[in-house]
């Protein structure tokens, strides 16, 4: 089965990556150490931002920002340069991460802070705290308590609040309907000249203002820029031919 386009485009990206077999990634905290210096190394050589991060036994999320369409190069360069640190460490060989890096490409603010949120309560939704502030290997506590890598964060979109408001916002819960409704989200279509087309705008924008008096109109609008019948259908709760009709 081919493999799916990654979208590349400079901007905000939230990646996740496993271990094999969700083993342990980070075993001691000079692994945790280890990998934040390639972070720091990454984010200075392919000039990206890191907005927030949280390292978990088995896995690691981040979200980051591009200046160019560098994403697959940049954490190519993070896990394979971890993966031998890893091996070398641990008298071990073979593959240390569970198949390609996830990344999910973020399309405006709620977006962000809404991902920002989930990353940075990984260790209480995991149970391994039972506060915001009590785990080490995270962005916040860098922060709160000007850390060794508080460098890692230079230029995060985080520090748009203070670190009380930013405490407060990641202590509250977090819906996981809302986390899904951004992953759920179109990301990109093939066009028929084979080129692909990021769909920035999300179908629900289209009918936010007048869903029903032009309705038909917005249908097509919605249609020409790149989203199917099935998904308008779905959305509007109508049926395909219904769809067909208007377009």
């Amino acid at each position: 089965m081919a493999r799916k386009d990654r979208i590349t485009t400079p901007g905000f990206y939230h990646i996740i990556n496993r271990g094999v077999e969700k083993r342990n990634i980070f075993v001691s905290p000079s692994d945790y150490d280890k990998f934040l210096e390639l972070l720091d190394t990454m984010r200075e050589a392919f000039d990206i931002i890191v907005h927030s991060y949280c390292l978990m036994t088995n896995h690691y999320h981040l979200l980051l920002q591009t200046q160019d369409e560098n994403i697959s190069d940049a954490i190519k360069y993070l896990n394979s340069n971890y993966s031998m640190y890893f091996n070398k460490q641990y008298k071990r060989t073979g593959h240390l991460w569970q198949g390609r890096f996830l990344s999910y490409y973020l399309y405006d603010d709620a977006h962000f802070w809404i991902v920002a949120k989930y990353i940075e309560r990984n260790p209480i939704k995991a149970n391994m705290v039972q506060k915001i502030h009590q785990y080490r290997y995270q962005s916040f506590f860098q922060w709160k308590y000007k850390s060794t890598y508080m460098n890692l964060l230079e230029n995060s979109m985080i520090f748009d609040m203070t670190l009380n408001e930013y405490e407060t916002y990641l202590s509250s819960e977090l819906d996981d309907k809302i986390l899904d409704k951004v992953f759920e989200t179109q990301k990109m279509v093939k066009q028929k000249d084979g080129t692909i087309k990021i769909l920035y705008k999300r179908l629900e924008t289209f009918f936010d203002e007048d869903r029903d008096i032009n309705r038909n109109a917005n249908i097509k609008k919605a249609y020409e820029y790149g989203y199917t019948k099935t998904q308008i259908a779905d959305f509007l709760e109508l049926s395909t031919k219904t769809i067909s009709k208007h377009i």
